[in-house]
């Protein structure tokens, strides 16, 4: 007989938390954008519970999906489903239940434009990238990437019942992001991707040509964070909103070593180095700019 606990473990792999955390991250981050220490509590607690259950429900669809591609590459092959631990219908059937479950507590106890956003995510993330666009291209998180965007539009149309400026900045902060952070990844592991017949951009292209485009599409966030530091900062407290400043520079001078490093060397060591990195730059630009807005 299985350990209770280790199933528990097992369905909270399928949720992929991290990508569901980060989510949830960004909507909050753009509600306090949106509407600084005001927001109410209800709203950012409401945001983060739909926004982690449609994640974390894409996240077990998408386990679903890819479940004999999952046993074929060495870093998932452990996963509960290709592993045998637990059977792929009960992971289909959480997966549905908890995406369902996000879109409609957004949809009761918020706004039907915030779930329209949330369900979006959901669509975009398994329908588009991961059923119709990963096996088929090598663009395929260029495009698909667009499905982390949603959170942030979800988060500014959960306090303000709309769309704003700001709030489409960030959600295209985060498209951009996506297709160099997954591409460090593609890089470091592309022989399971290989072995998996998945067109991913290093498989196609090969590892040089691939460290080259993940380089550049990292180092075009460098002017967009700077830009949307510009317009959201407070300049209520020049001497905190100078450090913030400070601290965008040097987050994009680090970044632009790593990518420097992976264009010279185009290895999977380099390449993971930028994979890494790209989580704890992501969610530092937003808090700084975050920080930035509310002093």
């Amino acid at each position: 007989m299985s350990n209770p606990g280790n199933r528990i473990g097992d369905y909270f792999t399928v949720m992929k938390p991290a990508i569901a955390f980060l989510n949830v991250f960004v909507g909050i981050a753009v509600i306090l954008l949106a509407v600084g220490l005001s927001a109410p509590i209800w709203a950012i607690v409401f945001t983060s519970a739909a926004g982690f259950l449609s994640a974390a429900g894409a996240g077990a669809i998408n386990c679903y999906i890819d479940r004999g591609l999952d046993k074929q590459m060495t870093r998932t092959r452990w996963r509960p489903i290709p592993a045998g631990r637990i059977p792929a219908d009960r992971i289909l059937s959480f997966g549905l239940i908890l995406s369902f479950a996000g879109v409609a507590l957004a949809a009761v106890y918020l706004n039907i434009l915030t779930a329209f956003f949330i369900g979006l995510g959901v669509f975009w993330y398994i329908l588009i990238y991961t059923m119709w666009l990963k096996p088929r291209t090598k663009w395929n998180i260029v495009i698909g990437g667009a499905a982390g965007c949603f959170s942030a539009l979800a988060g500014w149309s959960a306090v303000t019942g709309g769309v704003g400026l700001v709030g489409v900045l960030v959600a295209s902060l985060v498209f951009l992001w996506t297709p160099g952070h997954f591409w460090g990844l593609a890089i470091a592991k592309s022989k399971d991707y290989e072995n998996g017949e998945v067109p991913m951009l290093p498989v196609v292209d090969g590892q040089s040509k691939a460290s080259l485009y993940t380089a550049i599409s990292n180092m075009l966030l460098f002017p967009f964070t700077i830009m949307l530091y510009l317009l959201t900062v407070s300049w209520s407290n020049p001497y905190g909103a100078l450090l913030v400043g400070v601290g965008i520079v040097l987050l994009n001078f680090r970044f632009l070593q790593f990518n420097l490093q992976l264009i010279r060397t185009a290895d999977a060591s380099s390449a993971w180095r930028v994979f890494k990195f790209s989580v704890s730059y992501l969610f530092l630009i937003l808090l700084l700019t975050v920080i930035g807005h509310i002093l």
